[in-house]
């Protein structure tokens, strides 16, 4: 059986340099606008009053963010288009039927015929489409990424931005984080990652200025405002650079990590507000880090710039919207459209007199392509036949260019904050080694995070004990700013030392989060499964389960884990219950399926478990689990030619798992293939030498091709390992 796990906390995956001070803003600068705790209304309340700027928007990229594939904004190639995971042995096959399209992960045996089929449809295209259109499939308000983009640079299909590392499949389901920067803001289902109520298609004017519902009724009321500045609503134009620069970094902006400041969400951030208070950003120390772009790193490369650097103290400093209209759609613009803007600056006549040779000056002549030099287009690190236009504005070598770009600076030496000078640096730095740790299954980035959250257990911030938890009662220890990030902070210790398999580290801190947020399913979950490890109470941890589901019943993660707990108290038809409300919830969660099925056959009903557990191998065709569960009972009915098949997949599928290999020993032996049992049962127990059941069957094997001595030697080994072991005293008995 599988366990499932939740774990909220956003972190994001590129390069990043030093940014301002946190909280350092002299004027609160939020402090002057009405409209931060207003209702959201939608892009077409803006369009009776500013309607050029509207319609000006809608040819923008971030107006067209999120939006349906149909027929008529289809540009894909979908002739014979496929794309094969080598590795994997699966093919992908992009497909339309009339004005709906589709993605088939198929397999083919070696005689060619197909022996895994799943189907998703592209519903939802995912990015503007300037450099790829990537596609998402929806599930009970669930957004699903397709293992297949459309790079529409090279007119090309390829696997999506890190499905060549790690194919994903059609498992990976959009955050919130990732949501909130495609879209204006969703509906969030409480508790649950990536599940929307409603859910917008594309960035919408109020991103940029605001909730809008103040505004409109202070417009309608009386047209004109009092003031030169209208405080109903957020205008960019009239914040300080760095508050400018804020409003496109809530979403341009990518470090190593990302850690949502204590009780923040990540749709609470309004335009005029410093990112720094809902945000702490932490940039790994990579070599090479600092030549290395991101799809989203456009804000830091063009703080490294000298024309920025060198404009801070004019009057209008250099910001985004220096070049970039967000009102004015110019994705079908040439070079011109921007180079123009460099000439306001940097005109032609007074560069030339300032270049010493006939070549310079030639190639700085009116009407050149400035950014073909200054900023080039290189391919971003993580997303390959697409490339992005550099934002470091700079004389460029090409040769380091070329080898700095995309390249991987491999493990981090240090997480570097990108806001200096937060009082709190080290908890949210624990934080963030935790999340790297947890992500990159990196245990030196979770002992630093151990180590710099150790202290907090005795900070008296939140105090846990075993009655207090397991009998989640009473209230939070508070609800103040500093006891949520003590919380959150202890409750990634405790992840951070359960990962690690240290039961006894891990208790203390999420007994004290539980103490200070009795209330948030995934640390009730977590504690619960301490408590499985540490051999507690059935009823305490029966309560922490319930209370999860109780605060937020659709967690089918959580049910998974109660069902699986529920078994292995002999109670398959509770787990049954809690197995199926997870797959009325989440119908492609293949351990959900998994689970089912062995829950079925543990209550003694065969047909139910074996459609339960072909449908998790549907879902998922190297699913070892449960491909060589089928075998052992597809094996158990006699139906011994269909049982072969789904061992050997499960040893394909999982070549390194000592039980697997153990099972297809065992039939091996038991089905008289004595050569086949001992080179399986061989791997088997190599990868475990503590594995008994392999060690015995390893001896009966060479019994009956009568090498007695090697019998005599693997029983004896078996016996070592468990001295009361009928089968291996048979066997020693018979020799």
């Amino acid at each position: 059986m599988r366990a499932a796990g939740t774990l909220l906390i956003l972190a994001l995956f590129g390069a990043g340099c030093a940014g301002e001070e946190h909280g350092t803003s002299a004027v609160d600068e939020s402090a002057r606008f009405e409209n931060l705790s207003a209702k959201y209304l939608g892009d077409a309340a803006c369009f009776d009053c500013h309607e050029d700027e509207y319609r000006g928007f809608q040819e923008h990229g971030m107006a067209n963010s999120l939006y349906p594939l149909t027929a008529d904004n289809v540009v894909e190639d979908f002739d014979n288009a496929t794309v094969r995971d080598e590795e994997r042995n699966l093919t992908y096959r992009m497909y339309r039927e009339g004005d709906r399209f589709f993605q088939e992960e198929y397999r083919l045996d070696a005689d060619g015929r197909k022996v895994h089929s799943l189907v998703r449809e592209m519903q939802f295209v995912m990015g503007s489409g300037t450099a790829a259109r990537t596609y998402l499939v929806e599930e009970n308000g669930y957004y699903h990424e397709l293992p297949v983009t459309w790079y529409t640079q090279s007119d090309r299909w390829a696997f999506s931005p890190g499905y060549e590392t790690y194919n994903a499949r059609f498992d990976r389901i959009i955050p919130d984080r990732c949501m909130t920067c495609h879209n204006s803001y969703p509906e969030p289902v409480p508790h649950v990652e990536g599940k929307f109520l409603d859910v917008p298609q594309g960035i919408g004017c109020e991103r940029c200025h605001g909730p809008g519902s103040v505004h409109v009724d202070a417009r309608l009321a009386a047209p004109a405002p009092a003031d030169s500045v209208d405080h109903t609503i957020v205008n960019p134009a009239h914040l300080s650079l760095d508050r400018r620069l804020d409003v496109c970094r809530q979403c341009h902006l990518h470090t190593t990590v990302s850690v949502l400041r204590a009780g923040r969400t990540a749709y609470d951030f309004r335009p005029s507000q410093a990112l720094s208070d809902y945000v702490a950003l932490f940039a790994a120390d990579e070599p090479g880090s600092e030549s290395t772009i991101d799809v989203i790193s456009h804000a830091d490369r063009m703080k490294q710039s000298a024309c920025f650097l060198e404009s801070r103290s004019l009057e209008e400093p250099m910001d985004c919207t220096t070049c970039h209209d967000p009102h004015e759609g110019f994705r079908a613009a040439g070079p011109e459209y921007f180079s123009e803007t460099c000439t306001t600056c940097h005109d032609a006549p007074s560069l030339q007199e300032d270049l010493p040779t006939a070549e310079a000056r030639f190639v700085h002549a009116e009407a050149v392509d400035c950014f073909s030099c200054h900023m080039p287009k290189v391919e971003a690190e993580g997303t390959p036949h697409a490339s992005f236009t550099d934002h470091f504005i700079r004389v460029v070598d090409e040769d380091a260019a070329a080898q700095g770009a995309g390249q991987d600076g491999g493990k981090p030496i240090s997480l570097n904050p990108y806001f200096e000078g937060d009082v709190e640096d080290d908890v949210y730095a624990g934080m963030a080694y935790v999340i790297y740790g947890r992500q990159q299954n990196d245990t030196t980035a979770l002992r630093r995070g151990i180590a710099l959250l150790g202290d907090l257990e005795g900070s008296g911030v939140a105090d846990g004990s075993d009655g207090a938890a397991g009998g989640v009662a009473g209230g939070a220890a508070g609800d103040s700013t500093e006891n949520a990030l003590y919380g959150e902070a202890l409750f990634l210790l405790g992840i951070a030392h359960l990962q690690l398999g240290e039961i006894d580290g891990a208790l203390p801190p999420l007994e004290a989060t539980v103490a200070q947020g009795p209330d948030i399913p995934e640390r009730l979950n977590a504690l619960a499964q301490a408590y499985e490890s540490d051999g507690r109470s059935a009823d305490v941890i029966e309560r922490l389960y319930d209370r999860a589901l109780d605060i937020q019943p659709l967690l089918a993660n959580v049910r998974v884990n109660y069902g699986r707990y529920l078994e292995s108290r002999r109670q398959p038809g509770r787990a049954v219950e809690q197995y199926r409300a997870a797959i009325a919830e989440r119908p492609w969660l293949e351990t959900a399926h998994f689970n089912l099925g062995t829950a079925y056959l543990r209550d003694g009903d065969i047909e139910a478990g074996e459609l339960a557990l072909r449908e998790a191998i549907r879902l998922d065709p190297d699913y070892g689990e449960a491909l060589s569960n089928l075998g052992l009972l597809l094996a158990g009915q006699g139906r011994e030619q269909e049982a072969r098949v789904y061992f050997e997949r499960a040893a394909e599928a999982e070549p390194d798992h000592p039980v697997t290999l153990g099972n297809l020993g065992a039939f091996y032996l038991n089905t008289g293939d004595l050569s086949g049992a001992v080179e399986a049962l061989t791997q088997a127990v190599e990868l475990d030498a503590t594995y008994v059941d392999g060690l015995v069957n390893l001896a009966l094997a060479y019994f009956r091709l009568e090498e007695y001595a090697t019998a005599r030697r693997y029983a004896e080994r078996a016996l070592e390992r468990a001295p009361g072991n009928q089968p291996a005293r048979q066997i020693l008995d018979a020799l």
